[in-house]
């Protein structure tokens, strides 16, 4: 007899009977303690784990973060339907009008005849959904702070409002950076915070027009750190010295040391 071939509901249903066992009593604890508040915190953990195996290349382990992902987006659900009666197909049949309503250059009559007059229509789209009086409103709070500038400039970005080019951020960097200096000559924290503010969005901004994450460009610039820092204590050790009795000059040394032997 030929095997019946599995389809996405057998395996969504089979999922959702899984955790049922979970969340009954005498289940897994935890599963029965989670609330959807907790729930679409780890959602966040979960794409943070997706992103570094994109960013990985790594086939069989982006393939297990889209479970995970799928598995917290399924168990939300499941807390959500049971104060609203909302079927997952009519989640998907919403998001999917939605797609469509919102290219309207390629399921209607308009036009658009590159990335930036596409970008428009679907804030154009968005807009008349929402009846917002700002693009910016539907932005989350909570996400992290380089996120939320990405989110912000991809935003504006959207409507036209942006460099031309990578090259005027790099000249907008210089000019933020002179205007530290003028900060710090004043002796003005509020100025100096707000300048050190100024040039972290600037270098957002020049993050977002190469097409690098700021997050994961941070992250490895601090993992780089820890380690060229972990290998000067090796060598300090091994020579029966401690860090802390060296002056700036031998702790360069040192540093200079490490870079050349990772």
């Amino acid at each position: 007899m030929k095997k019946k071939k599995r389809t996405i509901s057998d395996e969504i249903n089979k999922l959702r009977a899984t955790l049922k066992i979970l969340r009954e009593p005498g289940g897994c604890p935890w599963d029965i303690e989670q609330s959807i508040d907790d729930l679409a915190s780890y959602l966040i953990e979960e794409s943070y784990e997706l992103q570094s195996a994109v960013k990985g290349k790594n086939a069989s382990k982006i393939e297990e973060e889209l479970g995970d992902v799928f598995y917290m987006l399924i168990f939300i659900h499941e807390l959500h339907r049971k104060t609203h009666e909302t079927t997952l197909e009519e989640i998907i049949s919403g998001v999917h009008n939605k797609l469509i309503d919102r290219h309207p250059h390629v399921f209607g009559s308009s036009n658009a005849n590159n990335i930036k007059e596409s970008l428009a229509q679907w804030e154009r789209e968005k807009g008349k959904e929402k009846d917002r009086t700002s693009i910016m409103q539907s932005l989350p709070t909570q996400l992290p702070p380089l996120r939320r500038a990405m989110a912000v400039q991809r935003k504006a970005a959207n409507i036209g409002f942006d460099w031309p080019s990578w090259e005027g951020v790099i000249n907008k960097l210089y000019e933020e950076i002179d205007e530290l200096k003028t900060a710090i000559a004043s002796n003005n924290p509020q100025e100096i915070t707000e300048e050190i503010g100024d040039i972290f969005f600037t270098v957002v901004n020049l993050s977002r027009q190469l097409r690098v994450d700021p997050e994961i460009s941070i992250t490895e610039a601090t993992e780089k750190f820890l380690k060229r820092f972990k290998k000067m204590e090796s060598f300090a050790k091994d020579e029966g010295i401690d860090l802390v009795d060296l002056d700036i000059n031998e702790l360069e040394k040192l540093w200079q040391n490490s870079k050349r032997s990772l």
